[in-house]
C-alpha cells in the first residue's frame, strides 16, 4: 500500500502544540538550543583541511605516478572528485550562514560565511539567503527557486550534470531571480557585494590553477578544475534530489507547472551521513521544520520529538542516502 509523501509533511506541525512525555512543551525546550560554536568552526575548518589535504595529494600523486597519461587522466578524476566532494562539504555551510548560524552575530556569520565559503564557490551568503529563504516558503511547489528534485535522477540527469550543462542553466537561474529581487527589494540583493564575492572567488580559483600550472602540478589544475565544474555541481543536485523528491512522484510530469508536494527526510548519522550531509543536511527534514536551529542541536531536537507524538512521522521519513538513491534513480 503506498502512503502519500504529502500526508507525511511534518511542516503543517505546529511547534505550540507539542510537548513531551514530562509535559515540556517543544517551545520550552528550544530556548535550551543555543549553537555549539565549537562543533561549528572546528568541523568548517576541518573541511577545509581536508580540502587542503586532497589537492596536496593530488598533487603529490601527479609528480611520483609514471604511468603516462591514463593514469594521470584517471588521478585527476580521482583528485577533482576528491576535492569536489570537499567543496560540495563545504557548501553546506554557506547554507547554515544564510540562517545566521556560523557566528554569534549576523554581521559575523556573514563575513564568516563569505571568507569561508564564499569565495571559493562565488557566492554572497546574503545574495544566496534571499533565493534560500522563498526554498522554504515555496518548498514544493511551482515557485520554489531551488527546483533540482523537479527532475527524475535518470541517465540524462546525471549527464547534464557532468558535462555542465544543468550547472549553466542553474547559475543563469539564480542570476536572473537575484535581479528580480534587487529590482523588487528595499535592500539590494546583488549589487557589489555580490559582485565583490564572485570576483574574488574567481580570482582565488584562478590563482589556485594558475599556481598549480607554473609548479608543474598539471593534473591538479585539471582535478581542481573538474572539482569545481563538474564534481561539486553535480553532488550538490543529487543531495538535493534525495532530500526532496517524492518515491511516488511521476517521472513524466512538468513539476514546474504543476505541484510536486513538499518532501523531506531524515538520512541518519552514519560517517557518510555526516559528510555528504554535512552541517545538518542529513536532519534535513528537521531544518525544514524549524530553520533557525543550529546543525549542532538538530540532534538534541530529533531526540526531543522522538518522544512526541509526531515519532511516528520521523520514522516514517528516516532512510538513508543509499536507500533514498535505491527509490529514486531511473538509470
Amino acid at each position: 500500500m503506498q502512503v502519500d509523501a504529502a500526508a507525511l509533511d511534518i511542516g503543517t506541525v505546529r511547534h505550540s502544540t507539542l510537548a513531551d512525555p514530562s509535559g515540556r512543551r517543544y517551545v520550552d525546550f528550544r530556548r535550551s538550543l543555543t549553537p555549539r560554536w565549537g562543533v561549528v568552526w572546528t568541523t568548517l575548518f576541518g573541511g577545509h583541511a581536508a580540502l587542503f589535504l586532497s589537492a596536496a595529494l593530488t598533487a603529490f600523486l601527479g609528480q611520483v605516478i609514471t604511468a603516462g597519461w591514463p593514469g594521470l587522466s584517471a588521478l585527476a578524476v580521482a583528485g577533482g572528485a576528491m576535492i569536489g566532494f570537499c567543496l560540495h562539504y563545504l557548501t553546506t555551510y554557506l547554507h547554515e550562514g544564510a540562517h545566521y548560524n556560523l557566528a554569534p552575530s549576523r554581521r559575523a556569520s556573514d563575513a564568516v560565511t563569505n571568507a569561508c565559503v564564499g569565495v571559493l564557490v562565488g557566492m554572497n551568503v546574503k545574495a544566496y539567503r534571499k533565493v534560500h529563504f522563498d526554498h522554504h516558503r515555496y518548498l514544493g511547489t511551482t515557485r520554489d527557486p531551488e527546483r533540482s528534485y523537479f527532475l527524475p535522477l535518470n541517465l540524462r540527469f546525471l549527464v547534464e550534470g557532468v558535462t555542465g550543462i544543468r550547472l549553466i542553466r542553474a547559475l543563469k537561474g539564480y542570476r536572473e531571480l537575484v535581479k528580480s529581487k534587487s529590482r523588487t527589494s528595499d535592500e539590494a540583493v546583488g549589487g557589489g557585494s555580490l559582485d565583490v564575492v564572485f570576483l574574488l572567488s574567481i580570482a582565488v580559483n584562478a590563482s589556485i590553477v594558475a599556481c598549480s600550472l607554473w609548479c608543474g602540478a598539471v593534473v591538479l589544475a585539471i582535478a581542481w578544475t573538474l572539482g569545481q565544474l563538474v564534481f561539486l555541481p553535480l553532488l550538490n543536485t543529487v543531495r538535493q534530489v534525495l532530500e526532496h523528491r517524492s518515491e511516488f512522484a511521476d517521472d513524466l510530469a512538468d513539476y514546474s507547472r504543476v505541484p510536486h508536494g513538499p518532501v523531506n527526510r531524515l538520512f541518519g548519522a552514519g560517517v557518510f551521513a555526516a559528510l555528504f550531509g554535512a552541517a545538518g543536511f542529513n536532519r534535513h527534514l528537521l531544518h525544514h521544520w524549524d530553520p533557525s536551529v543550529s546543525f549542532t542541536r538538530l540532534k538534541d531536537v530529533e531526540r526531543f520529538l522522538m518522544h512526541t507524538e509526531i515519532a511516528p512521522i520521523l520514522r516514517a521519513r528516516q532512510t538513508s542516502y543509499y536507500r533514498a538513491w535505491r527509490q529514486l534513480e531511473r538509470i
